[in-house]
């Protein structure tokens, strides 16, 4: 029995990957909810025709606290593993689920256009 895969399977299984695989979006933020430092935002692509689901619940990274508005845009990184645990209490703990790369688990970062600015209307 010969287990090695043909040049094509193993380009349809690299393929496969790389489509459950998410590392960073661009996205627009909806709304921001300042006591938890969280959003709901829109991914700014789409897959295929279809437009990715908004993502709730990003936490939102702030150096510098400044006011964050729907329309804002954003990149929209996401943990190698389930990052709930951990938002919930802030310690070290084994993830609570075997989530990799999902779209639950999404860190916001900000700043990059403002919504209504000159920059944003390119």
């Amino acid at each position: 029995m010969n287990n090695t895969l043909s040049h094509e399977e193993r380009e349809a299984l690299k393929q496969e990957i790389f489509h459950s695989l998410h590392c960073a979006l661009p996205g627009n933020i909806l709304s921001f909810t300042p006591e938890t430092q969280t959003a709901s935002i829109q991914p700014a692509v789409k897959l295929g025709s279809l437009p990715y689901p908004v993502l709730t619940d990003v936490p939102v990274f702030m150096p510098v606290p400044f006011e964050i508005n729907p329309g804002d845009a954003c990149l929209v990184i996401f943990s190698d593993v389930d990052i709930d645990n951990w938002f919930e209490t802030g310690e070290t703990s084994a993830p609570n689920s075997p989530r990799r790369h999902s779209l639950s688990d999404g860190f916001a970062f900000v700043g990059f256009r403002v919504a209504g600015s000159p920059e944003s209307n390119g």
